[in-house]
């Protein structure tokens, strides 16, 4: 079974996830978040806007905004070599819908941020093995983002998103830690 198939099984997981059951195992998922160090030490936090099947997290950012903490998402540019950048978010007014449900900030200039000055990016993905690979949605954005990132990287998931492996390439860049309802999976380094 190659990525694509992997991609397939972790968007029928995660749609036929119940409702209540990701809504309460997100609760837990966030209570380990905000106690982590790195979620403690972060100014500037990088997340998605989740498409609908995904685990919300609305809390993540309003906690976020509770704390002073600066959000920036992800624009995708697939024209320049799947390249992304990321931009200050403070509320939906400054979203638009691309493709596919997938939603981003629209670009304004004096509202992109350096690599640099992100602390913590909460990396997205459908699936996960101990290791910290994942199987994301396949435009490699993220490994291409991450090559050179000096700060953390944490995933959020459904303990049913865990895999004993999912297959990866040379170029493909684990997770620091992965997040589950049920444990904190410490990948590269222990916070």
């Amino acid at each position: 079974m190659y990525k694509s198939s992997f991609r397939i099984l972790g968007k029928r997981l995660l749609k036929n996830i119940p409702r209540n059951d990701k809504s309460h195992a997100v609760r837990s998922i966030e209570d380990s978040l905000f106690q982590s160090p790195s979620w403690k030490s972060a100014k500037t936090i990088a997340i998605t806007i989740p498409r609908e099947f995904e685990i919300p997290n609305e809390t993540i950012i309003e906690q976020a905004w509770r704390e002073s903490k600066r959000i920036v998402i992800p624009k995708c540019y697939p024209k320049d070599d799947h390249a992304m950048s990321f931009y200050t978010y403070s509320n939906k007014n400054e979203l638009e819908n691309v493709y596919l449900d997938l939603y981003e900030p629209k670009e304004i200039k004096s509202n992109f941020v350096e690599k640099e000055y992100i602390d913590l990016i909460i990396v997205p993905g459908l699936l996960y093995d101990s290791n910290g690979f994942r199987i994301g949605y396949g435009g490699g954005y993220y490994d291409r983002y991450l090559s050179g990132f000096n700060g953390s990287t944490i995933s959020i998931a459904m303990e049913e998103q865990i895999l004993p492996s999912i297959p990866h390439d040379h170029f493909d860049i684990p997770v620091h830690s992965i997040i589950t309802n049920q444990r904190i999976i410490h990948t590269l380094s222990v916070e």
